[in-house]
């Protein structure tokens, strides 16, 4: 049976309100995230006022984690470094960057630790974005289990939900799948057994009852991109499951006219069994019921 809500290929498509509303709510987010940083830019600023110049920076213990930012230090690089190793190579970076300095080297310390900062803000805000789509499905999910009156379990990581499991079913929510050797956004299983764990569970083909992208960024600019990497996603599956696998559905938050046709041919002609735009709420709500009901 195809979607309720879907009746057409407009019916999938993103409505600008649902753009603007939802950049909207990114930047409100990000300007949440980003508040730390600045505090931390301001203190790192103050410090070194006091400081006569750009190596002795490199002694004071209380802002050399915003010092290895701003020169450039990754996680990786740092954990293969000693502290001595660390202070003389933070020693030498930060003097470079003191000679080269259009404007007072503090400064220049100041912005390279906030370029640095946004960048990894960016990185932080794109998991937010896949964790509160994730959500979005999830809240869904529990309101169709409610009215059926099942009170299912909930496993969540901080912001992200990691599964929800009901008597029979487990959803899990980006999960690695052995049998299709990637990530997948939304596994459904059967389970027979409640003692045994996802990881088991993910190892039998007939324990698989449906798979689905979800995609949650808005930006029209990337859409075509995400669904790209979604429908090679479902593909891969299909050919895994080599027409006996499970039900697929796509869920994505900004969804063009171009990739809405393809998706609703895909609805017709059965490689996708149902899909949903997360902006609206009801097709949200129905592809829950549908989940729920499978």
């Amino acid at each position: 049976m195809p979607p309720l809500l879907i009746r057409s290929a407009s019916d999938l498509v993103t409505s600008h309100r649902a753009v603007c509303e939802g950049f909207l709510s990114q930047a409100l987010s990000k300007t949440i995230r980003a508040t730390p940083f600045v505090e931390s830019a301001v203190k790192l600023h103050d410090v070194l006022v006091s400081v006569k110049d750009a190596a002795s920076s490199a002694d004071i213990r209380e802002i050399q984690n915003e010092l290895v930012a701003a020169a450039g230090f990754s996680d990786k690089a740092r954990a293969h470094l000693s502290q001595e190793e660390l202070r003389s190579a933070l020693k030498n970076v930060l003097t470079q960057i003191a000679e080269k300095a259009s404007r007072d080297w503090r400064e220049e310390i100041v912005y390279r630790y906030l370029l640095t900062r946004g960048d990894s803000l960016g990185g932080t805000m794109r998991n937010v974005t896949g964790a509160i789509a994730g959500r979005q499905l999830a809240d869904a999910i529990l309101t169709a289990l409610e009215e059926k009156h099942i009170t299912p379990k909930v496993h969540a990581e901080g912001e992200k939900i990691q599964s929800v499991q009901w008597p029979g079913r487990m959803l899990l929510f980006d999960k690695k799948s052995e049998l299709v050797a990637k990530s997948v956004d939304v596994i459904l299983l059967t389970v027979s057994d409640p003692r045994k764990q996802s990881a088991e569970l993910l190892l039998y083909a007939g324990n698989y009852i449906a798979c689905g992208e979800l995609k949650g960024g808005i930006d029209p600019a990337g859409a075509d991109e995400h669904w790209k990497t979604a429908n090679s996603a479902l593909g891969r599956i299909r050919q895994k499951f080599k027409g006996k696998g499970p039900a697929l559905f796509f869920v994505g938050a900004a969804i063009e006219a171009g990739m809405a046709e393809e998706i609703f041919s895909q609805i017709q002609d059965g490689r996708l069994i149902y899909a949903a735009n997360l902006t609206v709420l009801e097709q949200v709500r129905d592809l829950a019921r549908w989940i729920v009901n499978l």
